[in-house]
Formats: C-alpha cells, sequence, structure tokens
C-alpha cells in the first residue's frame, strides 16, 4: 500500500509541474505580446521582414 502512495505521489507532483510550467509560459507570452508592437517594415529588398520594437517604462523604443 505505501508503494502505491509513494507512486501517486511521484505522478500527482509532475504533472501539477507541467501544468503550473504551461500556465506560467503561456501567461509571460501574453504579457509579452501585450508589450510588443509588430512592425512591417516595407522594403524593396525584402518584403516579408518583421521588425519588433518593445517600449519600456520610460518609453524609448528599442529594436
Amino acid at each position: 500500500m505505501n508503494a502505491y502512495v509513494v507512486i501517486f505521489s511521484i505522478v500527482y507532483v509532475t504533472t501539477m509541474a507541467i501544468a503550473l510550467g504551461t500556465t506560467i509560459i503561456f501567461a509571460i507570452l501574453t504579457y509579452l505580446k501585450e508589450k510588443a508592437i509588430l512592425k512591417r517594415k516595407n522594403n524593396f529588398k525584402d518584403n516579408n521582414e518583421i521588425f519588433i520594437t518593445v517600449d519600456d517604462e520610460n518609453n524609448h523604443s528599442k529594436n
């Protein structure tokens, strides 16, 4: 009976860690998506070039 409790505990902790990690990753991606401004640069050389500009707290742009 004790072995079943240990195995169940390991499976439960692993499952919860994966679920929590996935939730944290998606929360970070959502936060970064709100902070980022996607700009498409029209250039004769490469029309598929995408620039990502992130504004920081001091309203300075970074490329």
